[in-house]
């Protein structure tokens, strides 16, 4: 057994210090990328700064390639940093803003724009990266999300993670019900909220099971499950000249659809919930609701929560509701490693080199992160823990069906104007089109200013 480590590292800008574990053993390499080798010995020690955001899987399986990464290049130290999922982009931003920005981290793909539109991002060197050239890289991911880290011919985010939103059920609470899981998990909206309303116990006013619940924690989920509504409906967050277009027909009718599962069916107390931001599906877990649009969901996090629910296996990711006649789409996004432009180039090699290692055994990364799909098209998907994975169609034909988030550079105060405005309607009683109004005026407001810096 191999001697543990210290590494230092901060968690949400407090440093502390933690035990590695022993190194583990590598899987099959990527197609294209080399085994690591030992970066710059001999030189001078290099400290590298690196963010990515809280997640029970990922942020831990990041964590452990960066520490074997310093196992093979001990003159590389880096100082490791991670927040939660919501307040990532925004201490990035203010990262920048400041001159403290990290040399590399793990970017949101939504934020892309923001980052690009400014010049923030230095180019990637696909070479670098173990691709062959430009069209090797592109052609190794899927199209949309690749528009989303590519500008003028440059590579600007090497892709990580990509999936999409499932509606997970409770099949013990659809029995419980009278329901088939298989032939009542609803397939559009009058289904979902009739299924919604058999699923809900109360006493008297007091909900003690919700039919299904909306996340309504943070910002950043509020879009994540606003956002296929608003498409489902005929919607646009902006039109062609940049004008947020959210408080238009199609989207008054998005807002009173997302308001119809308190309003109309009875189902949700919106002011109710345990969610937090590392478990944002805690009131699902804990069988305080029946349904749930949610990321995909590791058995361990499910088991840590609920072991009879992971043990006895009564649940089921299923395909969104879709509105009238349509299939259900849900939001889709992904996750880009990334450099600081302003990182001098001796780091930019040294991260990119980090970057390949990262990437170089995605067999371990599905084995520590599932089922959180990745954005490469080889070099997993044929392996059989994929193929056997509890649920992975539904999983695979949310990621390929699903719609991104809107890809603008006004992002944060888009979020943060629409959180404020599904608060004002499905807690306040607010009218959607007054709410709306406001977030558009809001978000125009700040496009704007962006303008006019």
């Amino acid at each position: 057994m191999e001697q543990d480590k210290d590494i230092t590292l901060r968690d949400g800008g407090r440093r502390r210090v933690i035990r590695g574990a022993g190194t583990a053993g590598l899987g099959a390499l990527a197609a294209g990328a080399a085994p690591g080798r030992v970066f710059a010995q001999g030189k001078a020690p290099v400290q590298i700064s690196f963010w990515t955001f809280e997640n029970p899987q990922q942020r831990p399986w990041i964590q452990k390639r960066v520490r074997l990464y310093q196992e093979k290049n001990p003159n590389v130290k880096v100082d490791f940093q991670w927040f939660t999922f919501g307040d990532l982009g925004k201490k990035i931003s203010v990262g920048f803003a400041t001159g403290t920005a990290p040399d590399g981290f793990v970017s949101q793909d939504w934020f892309m724009p923001t980052w690009m539109s400014k010049n923030l991002l230095a180019p990637l060197d696909v070479n670098k990266l173990g691709y062959s050239d430009y069209k090797a890289f592109v052609d190794d991911f899927a199209p949309a999300f690749v528009q989303g880290a590519v500008s003028n011919g440059k590579v600007y985010g090497y892709p990580l993670w990509f999936y999409g939103f499932c509606n997970y059920i409770n099949t013990r609470h659809f029995r419980e019900v009278g329901l088939d899981p298989d032939k009542d998990a609803p397939r559009n909206w009058d289904q979902f909220g009739e299924v919604a309303r058999r699923l809900t116990i109360k006493d008297g006013s007091k909900f003690r099971r919700q039919g299904f619940k909306f996340a309504m924690h943070a910002a950043q989920w509020t879009m994540i499950q606003f956002n296929p509504i608003l498409v489902m409906a005929g919607g646009r967050w902006f039109d062609d000249k940049g004008k947020c277009t959210v408080n238009n027909a199609a989207g008054v009718r998005a807002m009173t659809l997302r308001a119809s599962l308190a309003r109309q069916y009875g189902a949700e107390d919106p002011a109710e919930s345990i969610a937090t931001n590392p478990l944002p599906a805690m009131d699902w877990l804990k069988e305080r609701c029946s349904m749930f649009w949610s990321h995909p969901l590791p058995l361990v996090a499910i088991k840590s929560q609920n072991e009879a629910m992971a043990t006895e296996g009564y649940f089921r990711p299923v395909r969104y509701p879709g509105i009238g006649n349509d299939k259900g789409i849900s939001t889709t996004y992904g996750f880009n490693l990334v450099v600081n432009a302003k990182t001098s180039p001796d780091k930019q090699a040294i991260l990119h080199d980090m970057y390949k290692f990262i990437m170089s055994d995605l067999a371990d990364c599905w084995n520590d992160t599932q089922p959180f799909p990745l954005a490469r098209k080889s070099g997993w998907i044929d392996n059989p823990n994929v193929k056997y994975f509890p649920g992975i169609g539904s999983i695979l034909e949310a990621k390929d069906v699903g719609v991104y988030l809107p890809r603008t550079p006004v992002y944060n105060e888009l979020a943060d104007a629409m959180h404020r405005a599904v608060q004002r309607v499905v807690l306040s009683g607010a009218d959607p089109q007054a709410a709306l109004n406001d977030a558009a005026a809001e978000v125009d407001r700040a496009s704007a200013a962006l303008k006019k810096a």
